[in-house]
Formats: C-alpha cells, structure tokens, sequence
C-alpha cells in the first residue's frame, strides 16, 4: 500500500508540473498532459525502485532530469498535433521542474516508504546507500 501511495505522490507532482507548463503556458490538452504524465510516472517510478537505492539522490535525480526531458519531448512528438511552440524548450522547463520535485520525492521514499533515517541531505557525502 505505502508503494501505491508513493507511484500516486509522484504521479500528482508530475501531472501538476505538466498541467502548469504544457496547459497554462502552452496549450496542450489535459487529455495529452494525463497520457504523458501515466507514462513518465510508470517508467520513472520503476527507475527510482531500481537506481535510486543503488545510488544516489544527484545521480537518480540526473536521471530522472533526462527521462522527463525525452518521455515530454519524444511523447509530445507523437500526441501533439502540430505544436505552435517550441517541444524542445517546453521539455525542458517541464524536466527541470519535474526533476526538482523528484529531488524531494526521493527524500519522501527514503523517509517514509523505506523508513530509513538518513537522507542524501544529511549525509556528509553523497555516496550509494547499504542495503
């Protein structure tokens, strides 16, 4: 249940920053926004299960940069019917906004879904987790 919790957390952070950037700035439809946002959230959720215990917060935050950066542009290519803006620049603000949410959200895992003590912010280096 605590997993079911967390995918539903991250999904709500994602779909927020997509509303915001693809809707309010730039138009998109909600319809297009959720699809993206199923999918970024079901592939970033499965990234953070696997990477983010095995390093760090900087590298599964990295990589959630990237992942949200190529799923909103390569996703926008194929669902977006002829963009009158910039992808490439909504992918990024989207990214780097989604990427500072997942900075927390790995916080959030760590504290609450796995119940352990230390973070990567309280840590005097940023090195992998024991499991």
């Amino acid at each position: 249940m605590k997993y079911l919790e967390a995918f539903i957390v991250k999904f709500a952070m994602i779909f927020a920053v997509l509303f915001i950037v693809l809707g309010l700035a730039y138009g998109v439809q909600v319809f297009e926004i959720f699809i993206i946002s199923v999918i970024l959230s079901v592939v970033g959720f499965v990234g953070d299960l696997t990477i983010y215990p095995s390093t760090s917060n900087k590298v599964a935050t990295g990589g959630d940069l990237v992942l949200a950066f190529a799923a909103v542009w390569l996703i926008g290519l194929w669902m977006i019917e002829n963009p009158d803006f910039s992808l490439v620049m909504a992918a990024i603000y989207s990214a780097v906004l989604i990427a500072a949410g997942e900075w927390f959200f790995h916080i959030y895992l760590t504290k609450r879904v796995w119940k352990q003590k230390e973070t990567s912010h309280t840590t005097t280096h940023d090195e992998p987790r024991q499991s």
